[in-house]
């Protein structure tokens, strides 16, 4: 595809690098990475990796570093207008890939995004409720929900409502918060204190809004030390969160808080939860819950996102393409779908030297050909 850029976020940042690198690599791209400037440690790592171990030629792989957290620095902006990239390949919010297909448009270059979501799991009546506690939980608490395909949204038939979300609120409860570098921390906190503060005010706007608070909230975590000896209170730690009967047209059930809020809501029928699910601008990856396996498969194939999970949560294989539909984005990653995406098409037709259609006849002055 020629000179790539690529553009990654802070959260999972050497991943999000690698799944990018390796295949523009492989298909013979040069690659110019630009990290989060809150993250950009491991890609400047890989960078030397690329250069002393894997002998990668000079030029093959760049990292340019700096800028502020949000918004786009001078270094960054020329990258993202120079005539020269090629492709561009893009990890972050939907605002910030709003911002990159403008820096594309005039250059008519290509660019894949992979942008925001506002993920749903599907709880059948059927589920099996300790399992669900468990993906529900590992689907937004998991990296204290700064994840793009987390499930922050949960939809539960009415007839187990009431036991299932007793479930949810003690579990998530028990939670263990800390320093995320020992084994035995849960949840770690948020990347910065604009984050912390960020989430905490979304919370408290969906009350305001009329969720209710099953557990967690916009306080700051009760005092004292957690996993490590971790400071709960001077960190940017926010509470493990589930808000209840979430209005439809709130912010909270249709935008991405990005952190550890789940939303919840109550359905009857199947076809309300699919309706309920697809009322999203955004189409990254949803979860269903069910022992009836073609019921999954049924509501599986309705529902709109480019990755639905079964029974489980968060599954991402490297062999499988992941990406996204409607607003977060287009474009796959990993797989060999993600490595065409590094790759162009080109078609040449082929004739013997003297051959003609004999289109004209003996208008044109030839001999017709077999």
């Amino acid at each position: 595809a020629g000179v790539v850029a690529g553009v990654t976020p802070w959260n999972y940042p050497l991943m999000q690098a690698v799944c990018k690198v390796a295949p523009a690599i492989a298909a013979g791209c040069p690659m110019l990475l630009k990290p989060s400037p809150l993250a950009s440690l491991t890609c400047i790592e890989l960078g030397k990796l690329g250069a002393e171990e894997a002998s990668l030629p000079l030029g093959a792989l760049s990292v340019l570093t700096g800028g502020p957290p949000d918004g786009v620095a001078d270094g960054a902006a020329r990258l993202l207008s120079h005539p020269r990239v090629d492709y561009l390949s893009f990890t972050g919010s939907t605002r910030g890939g709003r911002e990159m297909l403008g820096a594309s448009a005039p250059l008519t270059r290509r660019t894949g995004l992979e942008l925001g979501g506002k993920g749903a799991m599907i709880c059948f009546e059927d589920a099996d409720v300790p399992s669900v506690v468990d993906w529900a939980m590992l689907g937004i608490f998991v990296t204290a929900g700064q994840i793009c395909s987390a499930t922050s949204r949960l939809l539960v038939h009415e007839s187990i409502a009431a036991s299932l979300l007793e479930r949810l609120r003690e579990a998530s409860g028990a939670i263990r918060m800390g320093d995320p570098l020992l084994d035995e921390t849960q949840m770690g906190a948020l990347i910065s204190q604009a984050a912390a503060e960020r989430v905490r005010s979304e919370i408290e706007r969906a009350q305001h809004d009329g969720s209710k608070l099953l557990c967690g909230g916009a306080e700051p975590p009760a005092l004292g030390k957690g996993v490590g000896g971790a400071n709960l209170d001077g960190g940017y730690y926010v509470s493990p969160t589930i808000l209840v009967d979430v209005p439809l047209e709130s912010a909270a059930w249709r935008e991405e808080i990005f952190g550890p809020v789940l939303c919840v809501r109550t359905f009857a029928s199947e076809e309300e939860a699919i309706a309920l699910v697809n009322d999203s601008p955004y189409g990254l990856g949803h979860a269903v819950m069910s022992a009836d396996e073609e019921r999954c498969e049924r509501v599986a194939g309705a529902l709109e996102a480019g990755t639905v999970w079964i029974n489980c949560n968060q599954a991402i294989w490297p062999q499988t393409p992941f990406g996204g539909w409607k607003a977060s984005g287009f474009g796959v990653e990993w797989g060999e779908a993600g490595m065409h995406e590094y790759l162009r098409h080109k078609t040449i037709t082929k004739a013997a030297a003297g051959h003609s259609w004999d289109y004209y006849g003996a208008a044109a002055g030839g001999q017709p050909t077999e």
